[in-house]
């Protein structure tokens, strides 16, 4: 069965929900700006090397279990799809290797048929990675090795053991640690932190570039030295 959602955790199978046809791939548009200098021809052009949000629609036919009327079911879906403000976990059963992270803000319009049919066409506003699901599992290292990004550029999580001082190689980016927490170090990428438990531990690190670092598309060498004895990187791939 390949013809459902799955949104916060709960599959659109709940709610006698299916999709109706092979939704549209959307993808992000790049966020551009382009400059007209007058006596020059054609436009300066301006990349900030991110994306904008996508719109993601399917369209969805639904039919309630027994003693159910349609109605009442398009209350249900209305409390689920829009009960809670932010972005929220969503995948399809066409793409199973992937998710986006999405937000519904309505407005819900669905048609019912008979009392026992509905039919509706499902919006929802996505951040514009399409996340591998293959990059949430935990890659752990302890003599070093390769990671290959299928993806773009990625911002990873990063665990790390040991004592004393070290640094760690990730391509042409070095992060060195003045002192290994005894529980152990993580480096978030993405939020720009690094802890140990509850505590910020920012002031442990010095980055070359004054960067945390990402893993390039393609093929990066992870090294270390100094006390750190084990690695552990959850690479968080995306593609668009």
């Amino acid at each position: 069965m390949i013809d459902y959602i799955a949104f916060d955790g709960q599959p659109s199978t709940k709610f006698g929900i299916r999709i109706e046809e092979y939704p549209v791939y959307a993808i992000a548009k790049r966020k551009v700006e382009t400059y007209e200098v007058p006596g020059r021809s054609g436009s300066l052009v301006y990349d900030a090397g991110t994306y904008e949000n996508v719109v993601q629609p399917y369209k969805v036919f639904y039919k309630p279990g027994p003693g159910v009327s349609a109605y009442r079911m398009a209350e249900s879906v209305a409390e689920w799809l829009a009960g809670e403000a932010g972005y929220r976990r969503l995948e399809d059963g066409y793409n199973p290797d992937v998710y986006r992270m999405a937000m519904f803000s309505g407005p819900i319009d669905i048609a019912t048929f008979f009392a026992r049919y509905g039919r509706a066409e499902l919006e929802f506003t996505c951040m514009p990675q399409r996340w591998l699901k293959r990059g949430e599992f935990p890659v752990r290292m302890e003599n070093g090795g390769k990671l290959f990004n299928p993806g773009k550029p990625s911002l990873p999580m990063i665990r790390i053991a040991g004592s004393g001082s070290g640094g760690l190689a990730i391509g042409m980016q070095e992060v060195k640690i003045s002192d290994l927490p005894k529980d152990g170090l993580v480096i978030d990428c993405d939020s720009q932190n690094a802890y140990s438990g509850t505590q910020n531990k920012n002031s442990l690190l010095t980055l070359s570039n004054k960067t945390f670092p990402k893993l390039p598309e393609g093929e990066t060498q992870i090294g270390w030295s100094g006390g750190i004895e084990t690695v552990e990187i959850i690479p968080r791939w995306w593609i668009l």
